[in-house]
């Protein structure tokens, strides 16, 4: 597997990337400083004379998603076309239940307050033009930090950015629809409570009580991200929905068999389609961006044999022709920081928190991960590693600093 090092020179210019054993070579000779490890990149330290740097075309792309972004730098060669950089970006996925925690417990303190005139609307920025929701914002605030920090190290002349549209009616419908289809409801009655009542012939679906008081039950809560849309309604009656109600998850299987319904999340769908305008107007500060489509995508990909990932749909979206061979490089898990909380202990036998270790245990077997706690009387620590499992109260003097993040992590 091809790892490649960026290189800038004595004064900072960005100059084409280099293969990582050329670049362990430079520091091993003096002639270079090692500025970052992962990913690597290292410092001349020497100034290269502006005639002299390569000016092949340098394409950073990226394959936005809800939960998963990929990104990749391709150098455009007069031989031939160089994938130097691949990665995936693991996106937040707890930023919505975050906030509704704190809305929670900012109503909970507001109601115990005295009353008081308002005395300026609060909630002016959150009803502005053009607003992108903070969960959705947060995302693409991801892909931007990703593509500033590694803009500091290597040139970027294009961007290519992925434009998603999903069609959220065919995903509803099961089908392609038709084009008048789309300018005709698919439901009995533009009132959705009463589409769905129509839908069920006025009858309680549980018990088929009719010429009662009838009411419509989401099958899925809201609370629990349900839908509202038709498939996840259900028409009960009175004495039914009181049977069912905070007991929703052990009903559902059969709910959705009465009614022939299924189960829908388009979250996924709309948070992709969502603030592209804002990340392709942010992109366009850095480098003109072209914009491709998802279908495009793959048809290249199946046409050179490249396998499906994030990180290798990004290597192909700049449309330019890449051997499958040359996508085998290192692929990069790129998880951005959080804010980072005020620890009682900053430091413990030379180990920080957030810091890229290895531990070897009395049988050999090694893990490697970032630290999450440290224990300074027990002279222990906890860590998470790369594949998400949790390891606690492990010796700090078995602890090997592999490297210490700042921002960002690369594994």
């Amino acid at each position: 597997m091809t790892e490649f090092s960026f290189v800038i020179d004595g004064k900072g210019k960005k100059l084409s990337p280099t293969k990582v054993n050329k670049a362990w070579f430079l520091i091993r000779k003096k002639r270079a400083n090692l500025i970052s490890k992962f990913p690597m990149v290292i410092q001349l330290t020497k100034e290269v004379e502006v005639e002299e740097i390569d000016r092949s075309a340098i394409h950073f792309n990226i394959d936005d998603g809800s939960k998963f972004a990929g990104v990749a730098i391709v150098q455009e060669c007069s031989t031939k076309n160089k994938p130097i950089f691949k990665g995936t970006i693991e996106i937040r996925q707890d930023v919505k239940d975050k906030m509704n925690v704190r809305r929670g417990y900012r109503r909970y303190r507001r109601s115990h307050k005295r009353y008081r005139k308002k005395r300026f609307d609060n909630r002016l920025s959150s009803k502005r033009s053009r607003r992108v929701a903070p969960s959705i914002l947060q995302k693409k605030e991801s892909i931007l930090r990703i593509t500033k920090q590694l803009h500091k190290w290597i040139r970027m002349d294009t961007i290519h950015l992925e434009d998603v549209a999903i069609d959220i009616r065919a995903l509803e419908s099961g089908y392609k629809p038709y084009r008048w289809q789309y300018q005709k409801s698919n439901r009995l009655d533009e009132n959705i409570r009463k589409a769905a009542i129509l839908r069920d012939e006025h009858q309680c679906k549980q018990c088929g009580q009719k010429n009662c008081r009838l009411e419509v039950h989401h099958i899925i809560p809201k609370r629990l991200n349900g839908s509202n849309s038709i498939h996840n309604l259900i028409t009960f009656c009175s004495d039914c929905h009181a049977l069912v109600t905070g007991k929703e998850l052990k009903y559902v299987n059969h709910f959705f068999n009465l009614i022939k319904g299924k189960k829908l999340d388009f979250t996924y769908a709309m948070h992709v389609m969502q603030g592209k305008n804002y990340l392709k107007k942010e992109l366009e500060k850095v480098a003109p961006v072209k914009l491709t489509t998802g279908g495009d995508t793959a048809n290249k990909r199946i046409d050179w044999g490249i396998e499906k990932s994030h990180s290798d749909d990004a290597i192909v979206i700049s449309n330019l022709p890449i051997r499958s061979d040359q996508c085998e490089i290192k692929d990069y898990t790129i998880k951005p920081m959080r804010w980072k909380r005020k620890y009682k202990i900053d430091e413990l036998a030379g180990f920080k928190h957030r810091d890229f270790v290895r531990y070897t245990k009395r049988n050999g077997e090694t893990y490697e991960g970032y630290i999450t706690v440290l224990n300074p009387r027990r002279k222990t620590f906890d860590m998470k590693t790369l594949d998400g499992k949790t390891l606690k109260k492990y010796g700090i003097k078995s602890a090997q600093l592999l490297w210490r993040f700042n921002k960002i992590y690369w594994f």
